[in-house]
């Protein structure tokens, strides 16, 4: 074959390719939601003549192509498969770790926010005469350095640790790394710690601040079809989902919830949430500003928790213990949380946070 054909040839062929991809990407059924990525997906842009020239259009129009690209899952874990067959250890800041573990990188922390969060803290135990309880937990990273791939780096958390618990020395700073180090105490596909993790974290609790032993609980599988933020944003979807467990007390109690919009329920557990992508939700319904939980314990306690959703999966363990657990997500609560002190001496006031949200959220200057 003459070599000027075999050129119009390939010409022909990818403009065919592109023809045929541009058709069918035309005419696909266009998705508002991605369960792999757990995200909303980019609707058509408009095109009145004010999106058009206003200049804005190219970039909307970009942002709807791609996310509408036939076969985009495909492609997205293609993408990844290939990165970790040519020898890269992460993919969107995850890495590819042993056993199918996928842990979320941890680079950098600024100091400053660090900072400006203890002294927040602080300040607010001194204006109002409490003492907090604080535990900061370290990342998947840490607990399961182990899991690691060779070259990984992340920063030393047991330094920021240390950091801060010299930072907030007038509270009770709960240190739990040398347990978390172990491993296996978070989940595979998800940034958050499990079942076994969260229990460790209440048996700090319990001996630190209640000064007691633990109590005893064991588990029930609610699901074995859990993909997490790691699945989602590492695009790793071949890794095999976690399961998620009911925490239950051996000697049992009763709840009653009531949430920011009014809605109450007798179970710390939303089963509906199950059939969500994010079935981490499946603990309090997952992200609300406000929760007041209300238990048989009989301990006469309250427990004010100002968390992020670390400290969900916990919640079950404390409620064993506390008569009243009050919830609040300063993300969205905005009131001021002093006013939740209204029985300073059987109250406990506790920050729970991931150590890597503890160094970049500012919303604890709402902390009032």
């Amino acid at each position: 074959m003459e070599r000027k054909t075999v050129k119009k040839l390939t010409v022909y062929l990818f403009a065919g390719y592109i023809a045929v991809f541009s058709a069918w990407n035309l005419f696909a059924a266009k998705r508002t939601f991605s369960a792999n990525e757990n995200r909303t997906l980019a609707a058509a842009p408009s095109l009145s003549a004010k999106h058009i020239f206003g200049g804005s259009f190219d970039t909307d129009f970009e942002t709807w192509f791609s996310d509408q690209f036939v076969g985009r899952d495909s492609w997205i874990e293609l993408k990844s498969a290939l990165r970790k067959a040519g020898g890269a250890i992460e993919n969107n800041a995850v890495y590819f770790g042993s056993d199918g573990r996928l842990i979320s990188q941890f680079l950098t922390c600024d100091p400053g926010i660090l900072s400006q969060n203890t002294d927040l803290i602080n300040s607010f135990c001194t204006d109002n005469g409490v003492q907090g309880n604080v535990l900061l937990v370290p990342t998947a990273a840490y607990g399961e350095s182990a899991s690691l791939p060779a070259g990984a780096y992340n920063v030393d958390q047991q330094a920021l640790l240390d950091t801060a618990e010299k930072q907030l020395s007038g509270q009770t700073f709960l240190r739990m790394d040398d347990v978390l180090a172990k491993g296996n105490l978070y989940f595979k596909t998800d940034h958050h710690w499990n079942e076994v993790g969260a229990f460790a974290g209440y048996e700090a609790i319990a001996r630190t601040v209640l000064n007691k032993e633990p109590n005893s609980f064991h588990f029930e599988k609610a699901s074995s079809s859990f993909e997490g933020t790691m699945y989602s944003k590492s695009g790793a979807f071949w890794t095999r989902p976690d399961s998620i467990y009911t925490i239950l007390p051996d000697d049992p109690y009763t709840v009653q919830v009531t949430y920011d919009d009014g809605t109450e329920t007798d179970s710390l557990y939303s089963e509906s949430r199950l059939q969500d992508k994010d079935q981490y939700a499946y603990y309090e319904d997952g992200n609300h500003a406000y929760v007041d939980i209300k238990t048989s314990a009989g301990s006469g306690r309250k427990a004010i928790l100002v968390k992020d959703s670390y400290a969900h999966i916990l919640v079950p363990y404390l409620a064993s213990e506390y008569s009243e657990i009050i919830m609040v997500d300063l993300r969205y609560y905005h009131a001021p949380v002093s006013q939740l002190l209204d029985d300073k001496e059987n109250t406990d006031l506790y920050f729970i946070y991931s150590l890597d949200n503890f160094c970049t959220d500012t919303n604890l200057a709402f902390l009032r």
